[in-house]
């Protein structure tokens, strides 16, 4: 693992639908796709460079079809405006509850009109299907308003609940710390009932137990290692240094 900005690892899942997997940008966003190639149905989550996703998927005569955004701080949505600008028809799904209403809030929390939103509560499971492409939508919020996370096809799309070693941050505008920690403990039943061998794609490369930054991890490795994971509660997960740091970033 170690994927170079911008180059993309391509594995099949179940129903023979394709996994894409890439890194970009300044904060190691990971980004990955879902791609079935007999429905031309091609869903990209959390794209950060819409014109390098265009290009890779082009060489590959794909063509985009939905975008599923785990959140909306504006890492995980700067390649939107592109790849919709490229086709129009795109659908863009996210929770309803994922924009926010506050002036700093909208700062950090890029604008994004979604075609399709999901409404479920906190910690609850809907369905997104779609051609041979079988995804469980768990909204999931803490990090931010409308969280969600993905999972299906062999691998679990954390998006900013989760990373290798800890969990997304608690400290900007929208984020709650309770929140996050009943979405943790969700996110630990889940897992544990997915196959050890899935992989947990983060929403950020960040640094994992032995100082390295590896693309992802094992379902089972993060079980072991994730240190939010493994909290014995909330006051301990409260006290987590990695909950809250002194700058501007959104990740």
């Amino acid at each position: 693992m170690g994927l170079a900005e911008g180059e993309f690892a391509v594995s099949y899942g179940d129903d023979n639908v394709e996994i894409w997997i890439t890194q970009m940008g300044p904060w190691a966003n990971m980004n990955t796709a879902f791609i079935d190639r007999e429905n031309g149905v091609v869903a990209i989550i959390d794209p950060f460079d819409g014109e390098e996703w265009l290009k890779a998927l082009s060489k590959q005569d794909l063509t985009p079809t939905h975008i599923l955004l785990t959140h909306t701080h504006r890492d995980h949505t700067a390649g939107v405006s592109a790849i919709r600008n490229a086709h129009p028809e795109i659908e863009v799904w996210g929770h309803a509850e994922s924009v926010s209403p506050s002036l700093i809030g909208r700062i950090i929390f890029r604008r994004t009109d979604f075609t399709h939103v999901w409404e479920q509560a906190p910690n609850e499971i809907v369905k997104w299907n779609c051609g041979s492409i079988h995804l469980t939508v768990i909204h999931s919020p803490g990090h931010s308003p409308g969280h969600v996370t993905l999972h299906g096809h062999g691998v679990y799309v954390a998006g900013d609940l989760l990373f290798t070693m800890r969990s997304g941050r608690v400290d900007l505008p929208g984020s709650d710390p309770a929140a996050q920690w009943r979405s943790l403990a969700m996110a630990k039943t889940v897992l544990q009932n997915l196959p050890s061998d899935w992989r947990l794609i983060p929403g950020h490369r960040y640094d994992w137990i032995d100082g390295t930054t590896p693309d992802w991890v094992t379902i089972e490795q993060a079980l072991k290692h994730n240190l939010s994971l493994n909290a014995p509660d909330i006051d301990a997960f409260d006290a987590l240094p990695f909950n809250r740091f002194d700058d501007e970033m959104s990740a």
